[in-house]
């Protein structure tokens, strides 16, 4: 866990199932510390204002592979979104 993440943003990157190589997009907003621990973790990140998030949807669902997962906060402590 890098030191400055609060505990809630900690959980929310340790319970994604990052593995190095892997691609992620991300929406969000603040300072971007959960962000810069995703990209720690898996090489790379491409990050989105939240303010397309939904018009991203149909894009995300067709550019997931069979096996993509799509994962928000909001969960304890993500929800998998089905897309």
């Amino acid at each position: 866990m890098s030191a400055s993440l609060s505990s809630r943003l900690a959980a929310v990157v340790d319970a994604l199932p990052l593995v190095p190589g892997l691609r992620v997009l991300e929406f969000g907003c603040g300072p971007g510390a959960a962000a810069g621990e995703v990209a720690r973790r898996v090489g790379a990140l491409d990050g989105r204002h939240p303010a397309q998030q939904a018009p991203s949807l149909a894009r995300i669902a067709a550019a997931l592979t069979p096996t993509g997962r799509l994962f928000i906060d909001g969960g304890s402590p993500l929800r998998e979104l089905k897309v």
